[in-house]
Protein backbone atom coordinates (compact mmCIF):
# COMPACT_ATOMS: atom_id res chain seq x y z
CA UNK A 1 0.00 0.00 0.00
CA UNK A 2 2.62 2.59 0.92
CA UNK A 3 4.49 1.71 -2.16
CA UNK A 4 0.98 2.23 -4.44
CA UNK A 5 1.04 5.85 -2.74
CA UNK A 6 4.44 6.81 -3.07
CA UNK A 7 4.23 5.66 -6.79
CA UNK A 8 0.94 7.98 -7.16
CA UNK A 9 2.48 11.00 -5.19
CA UNK A 10 5.81 10.68 -7.42
CA UNK A 11 3.39 10.81 -10.52
CA UNK A 12 1.37 13.71 -9.15
CA UNK A 13 3.85 15.37 -7.92
CA UNK A 14 5.66 15.04 -12.33
CA UNK A 15 1.90 15.94 -13.27
CA UNK A 16 2.24 19.49 -11.52
CA UNK A 17 5.36 20.06 -12.36
CA UNK A 18 4.52 19.25 -15.85
CA UNK A 19 1.67 21.79 -15.42
CA UNK A 20 3.79 24.40 -14.05
CA UNK A 21 6.28 23.45 -17.19
CA UNK A 22 3.59 24.53 -19.84
CA UNK A 23 1.75 27.24 -17.87
CA UNK A 24 5.66 29.09 -17.63
CA UNK A 25 5.83 28.45 -21.42
CA UNK A 26 2.82 30.12 -22.03
CA UNK A 27 3.82 32.94 -19.98
CA UNK A 28 6.97 33.02 -21.68
CA UNK A 29 5.55 32.99 -25.22
CA UNK A 30 3.10 36.04 -24.11
CA UNK A 31 6.37 37.94 -22.62
CA UNK A 32 8.03 38.01 -26.30
CA UNK A 33 5.08 38.82 -27.99
CA UNK A 34 5.12 41.36 -25.67
CA UNK A 35 8.61 42.29 -26.24
CA UNK A 36 8.70 42.41 -30.05
CA UNK A 37 5.46 44.94 -29.71
CA UNK A 38 7.31 46.92 -27.14
CA UNK A 39 10.70 46.87 -29.80
CA UNK A 40 8.56 48.24 -32.54
CA UNK A 41 7.33 50.88 -30.26
CA UNK A 42 10.85 51.70 -29.25
CA UNK A 43 12.17 52.00 -32.62
CA UNK A 44 9.16 54.37 -33.51
CA UNK A 45 9.36 56.44 -30.65
CA UNK A 46 13.15 56.96 -31.48
CA UNK A 47 11.94 57.71 -35.10
CA UNK A 48 9.91 60.56 -33.94
CA UNK A 49 12.50 61.89 -31.73
CA UNK A 50 15.11 62.01 -34.21
CA UNK A 51 12.41 63.51 -36.69
CA UNK A 52 11.42 66.29 -33.99
CA UNK A 53 15.08 66.82 -32.49
CA UNK A 54 14.97 70.08 -33.80
CA UNK A 55 11.63 71.38 -33.32
CA UNK A 56 12.13 74.30 -30.86
CA UNK A 57 14.30 75.56 -32.86
CA UNK A 58 12.17 75.83 -35.93
CA UNK A 59 9.53 77.14 -33.14
CA UNK A 60 11.50 80.28 -32.37
CA UNK A 61 12.28 80.95 -35.97
CA UNK A 62 8.94 80.80 -36.88
CA UNK A 63 7.89 82.67 -34.03
CA UNK A 64 10.84 85.50 -35.20
CA UNK A 65 9.36 85.25 -38.74
CA UNK A 66 5.60 85.74 -37.98
CA UNK A 67 6.43 88.88 -35.67
CA UNK A 68 8.35 90.13 -38.19
CA UNK A 69 5.35 89.68 -40.66
CA UNK A 70 2.89 91.31 -38.33
CA UNK A 71 5.31 94.28 -37.67
CA UNK A 72 5.72 94.80 -41.40
CA UNK A 73 1.72 94.44 -41.93
CA UNK A 74 1.06 96.51 -39.22
CA UNK A 75 3.60 99.04 -40.79
CA UNK A 76 1.59 98.52 -44.57
CA UNK A 77 -1.35 99.61 -42.37
CA UNK A 78 -0.51 102.35 -40.67
CA UNK A 79 -0.76 104.32 -43.47
CA UNK A 80 -4.15 103.79 -44.01
CA UNK A 81 -5.18 104.37 -40.38
CA UNK A 82 -3.35 107.34 -39.54
CA UNK A 83 -2.88 109.14 -42.69
CA UNK A 84 0.17 111.80 -42.71
CA UNK A 85 -1.82 115.58 -42.52
CA UNK A 86 0.97 117.42 -44.04
CA UNK A 87 0.48 115.84 -47.36
CA UNK A 88 -2.34 118.14 -47.67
Amino acid sequence: MTALLTTLSVLAAWALLGVVLVGLLLVVKSLQSIRHWMEKTTVGLRAVEHQTKDLRRRGDVLAVSLGEALDALEAAARPLDDPDPQRG
